[in-house]
């Protein structure tokens, strides 16, 4: 037994260190798999943003397809089902308006300061209404959603949908108080960040929110829509059971003759190739494969009633900028369609941030704002007919000043003009006309007058034209 032992010893030493591996190796290999590990790391890292680029457009192009399978195939038949109930009738009165303003300041470009194209608009009313079961009920309803360019006009919109009609609340003059209303995030940035290069606003206004209050301070082209668009009831068409969950009539006409069974077929065509593509982007984006995927793309069958909610938010997770695409396309599916109805306290931004728009407010309350009309019986029907008797009221109310106040009047809508605050310059040209015509105004007034019909009316009048209407002032 010694001798074996001392035999044993006596064997060479390295194959024992061979079985065993020492320190510094194990150190080594450790070295080596951090460093495998981080380089591993950086590359995913480095090749993440192209990955997400990938994602975002298969997941958009997919996503797609899929909505226009819904909207083809069982959205209609739904709705005609939901809506069947709905035989009973009434009558809403728009008692609150105002469209709500979208915008992410998180998903501008750095450095950009172009937010408009980045934002959406939506009319929204609470509409009042009654019938046999007692006290009238409210309900809120939002129409299309738009995008909010820098040509956008409020005073231009004028329906919910097509055929479901909105309009602003109305002053003592009849005429609209444009309203827009945005979360505090909007606001707060639209407060502390200068307007884009792109505005249109001259001289260039500090802030965005100057710019934007600047850009729909129109007081003359609200007067004019409105005095030609008279605010109009809604109506309604409800279940008899549950009268508070009334919509537009129109809704409910449309709905019932909207299924086709031709419309399953194309669902069937849009929504195969939709979901395998909406699968391989599933795929990249989250690296499942298996029955894990085929439950997470079960999940996006589930969800297609709130797509239009869901798609954006899910492309965005791969990539922002083809979630913004995703969204402008799915509103351009549902440009005329678009429509939620909901209890008043849920209405989009109902109690959001108030941009409110008052004729007698902003750059022209010293000279617009200054005069009151009345609504005439009938009402005009066009620009035209409005104009000429807006004219008339304000010619009136100004022949009655003495004539310092008709010469500072001219005075300041020359100014405004020259400032470019030209909306209101046309409504007192017949004002200025019959303030050269009165020998009581003296040569003050009748100088304003006339440099202010051939510097800053709009119009054009010549020095030998105004010479024949003009008496000399006494």
């Amino acid at each position: 037994m010694r001798k074996q032992a001392t035999k044993q010893d006596r064997r060479d030493p390295s194959a024992e260190s061979a079985r065993q591996p020492n320190d510094a190796d194990a150190a080594s290999g450790g070295i080596l798999g951090l460093r495998a590990f981080l380089v591993e790391r950086m590359a995913m890292i480095a090749v993440a943003p192209l990955i997400g680029l990938i994602a975002g457009f298969v997941l958009l192009f997919g996503g797609i397809f899929l909505a226009v399978a819904w909207t083809v195939g069982p959205k209609p038949f739904l709705d005609a089902r939901q809506y069947a109930p709905f035989t009973a009738h009434a009558e809403g009165h728009i008692v609150e308006s105002w469209v709500a303003l979208e915008f992410d300041p998180s998903v501008l470009p750095k450095g950009k300061l172009y937010w408009q194209p980045w934002s959406k608009v939506t009319p929204c009313v609470i509409v009042e209404y009654g019938s046999d079961w007692g006290a009238p009920t409210q309900r809120g309803f939002c129409g299309n959603r738009l995008q909010f360019g820098d040509d956008f006009r409020l005073d231009d919109w004028h329906t919910l949908m097509p055929d479901v009609p909105f309009s602003f609340a109305r002053d003592a003059n009849g005429f609209a108080i444009q309203e827009l209303r945005m979360s505090k995030t909007v606001l707060a940035w639209l407060k502390t960040h200068p307007p884009s290069i792109y505005s249109r606003i001259r001289p260039q206004p500090e802030t965005a929110y100057a710019d934007l209050r600047a850009a729909h301070d129109a007081p003359l082209d609200v007067a004019l829509s409105s005095w030609t668009s008279p605010p109009q009831a809604i109506p309604l068409a409800y279940d008899p059971r549950h009268p508070e969950t009334a919509v537009p009539a129109k809704i409910v006409e449309n709905a019932r003759g909207g299924a086709w069974w031709l419309g399953l077929i194309f669902a069937v065509i849009f929504v195969v190739p939709g979901l395998f593509v909406f699968r391989i982007g599933l795929s990249l984006l989250t690296g499942q494969s298996g029955a894990l995927l085929w439950v997470l793309t079960a999940l996006v069958l589930a969800a297609l009633p709130w797509w239009g909610e869901l798609l954006p938010r899910v492309v965005a997770s791969a990539n922002k900028e083809w979630a913004s695409i995703a969204s402008d396309m799915l509103d351009d599916l549902s440009r005329v369609t678009r429509f939620t109805a909901s209890a008043p306290e849920q209405a989009l931004l109902r109690g959001g941030e108030r941009v409110v728009w008052k004729a007698d407010e902003g750059d022209y309350a010293d000279t617009f704002g200054r005069l009151h009309f009345a609504l005439p019986d009938p009402a005009p029907k066009s620009d035209v007919e409005a104009l000429a008797a807006l004219r008339v009221q304000a010619s009136q109310q100004v022949n009655a000043w003495d004539s310092t106040r008709r010469a500072e009047l001219f005075r300041r809508l020359r100014r405004q003009y020259e400032a470019w605050q030209q909306d209101v310059q046309r409504l007192f040209t017949t004002a200025a006309e019959d303030t050269l015509r009165d020998a009581r105004a003296d040569a003050a007034a009748h100088r304003a007058a006339r440099n202010f019909l051939i510097f800053a009316s709009g119009g054009t009048y010549y020095e030998d034209q105004l010479d024949k209407i003009e008496a000399r002032p006494q």
